[in-house]
């Protein structure tokens, strides 16, 4: 049948000329392509961008509350010229992908204010993503660096536009939520809280290595632990420990670490790194023991190698480091990506990380738990420390 379809096309015809042919072929090319590329063209026009509810209900009212709808000048950006390539290849592709889109439409996925709220991280996120590989080239359809007048912006705002050109950072990543809301970025780490509080509250039976996910009171035995209370002092979040023994829902943990000569109240993660384990009442400073000590060679300060058992209730803690990190990441990309291009954890050493933290805390919302999990995460996964869980 393939060949009989086949050999009929390719056979020549015995009613129509060839010149025929190639001219009727021509035309009908001419037609399917002059309308496809109007079809295409149609789809960038902001009429069929709002056709449907879902973004003329939402993102479209927020556009037109900023300066890309209405200026001075009367020059507008319309959503093609933000979401879609201007580069034919690429905007062929984008329209291929959109086609996607057409499932959660039809799922409801976005149907509804409460609905579409839910997504608008995710669905920012796509969008970021899509502007950084890109370059924010879709900004850069209009807004040239070489053509811009510096000394008609404000100093500090030029200050900011020449270092970020620079350093090749993309306008993307100063310039999020400058035509609609941006979301609550808290969205994805609460939810992934969550989940780890959730994992926690089905215990650890069979796991010896398990990891806080917040701060928690440590006790000196079991019916401490049992009794509750403000403890014998903290464990803090993301610190290691090892299940010594268990006795129903309590555990016996051992906490290894540091301790810097005569500060006797603090357990370290590591060697002459300020990364805090745990904090000590003056009652336990003796239960603490010295396994070695040692001379840090760069400050000449004397450190123990040290362990303390305690016992605590089997909550808020999990086996699973990977996600306790991804966490930590998620904070970190959801507090410092919004003004700027997100640094790489290593860009500092985990010392230097407790300043720089500082310096930009009135610019984040996180509470104080979250904050001090955050400075861990980044202080473990700095320059000096190569993200390694602990050291020898």
């Amino acid at each position: 049948m393939i060949a009989k379809i086949w050999k009929f096309f390719w056979s020549p015809s015995a009613r129509y000329s060839l010149g025929g042919l190639v001219i009727a072929g021509g035309v009908l090319g001419i037609l399917f392509w002059g309308g496809f590329n109007t079809f295409m063209e149609y789809t960038n026009t902001m009429e069929f961008c709002i056709s449907c509810h879902e973004m003329r209900d939402n993102v479209y009212q927020e556009y037109k509350q900023t300066i890309h709808y209405s200026n001075r000048t009367g020059v507008q950006a319309i959503c093609s010229d933000c979401h879609v390539p201007k580069d034919w290849t690429r905007k062929l592709i984008r329209k291929i992908k959109a086609s996607g889109e057409l499932y959660h439409k039809l799922m409801g996925t976005i149907g509804t204010k409460e609905k579409f709220e839910a997504r608008r991280l995710h669905l920012a996120r796509n969008v970021w993503k899509t502007m950084e590989e890109t370059d924010s080239i879709e900004c850069r359809n209009c807004h040239s660096s070489h053509a811009m007048k510096f000394e008609a912006q404000k100093p500090k705002s030029a200050e900011i536009m020449k270092k970020g050109f620079a350093n090749g950072e993309t306008c993307i990543a100063c310039h999020k939520g400058i035509a609609h809301k941006l979301p609550d970025m808290s969205q994805g780490y609460l939810v992934m809280f969550e989940d780890m509080k959730k994992q926690s509250s089905k215990g650890n039976s069979d796991q010896d290595t398990l990891y806080t996910i917040e701060t928690k009171p440590f006790f000196m035995d079991s019916a401490e632990a049992s009794d509750g209370g403000k403890g014998s002092g903290r464990l803090m979040s993301a610190t290691e420990v090892k299940v010594v023994e268990r006795d129903g829902d309590k555990l016996k943990i051992r906490i290894n670490g540091w301790q810097q000569d005569k500060v006797n109240r603090l357990i370290y993660e590591l060697r002459g790194q300020r990364i805090f384990s745990a904090v000590l009442s003056k009652k336990v400073i003796d239960k603490v023991v010295i396994e070695k000590t040692e001379v840090d060679p760069d400050t000449e300060l004397t450190w123990h190698k040290v362990h303390l058992d305690v016992w605590v209730p089997n909550n808020s803690l999990i086996a699973d480091k990977e996600k306790l990190w991804e966490y930590g990441s998620e904070l970190f990309n959801a507090s410092c990506s919004v003004c700027h291009s997100l640094p790489s954890p290593s860009h500092s050493l985990a010392n230097q990380w407790i300043g720089v933290l500082k310096a930009m805390k009135r610019f984040i919302v996180l509470d104080k738990e979250q904050y001090r999990f955050l400075q861990k995460y980044l202080q473990m996964h700095a320059k000096d420390t190569g993200g390694a869980a602990h050291h020898g």
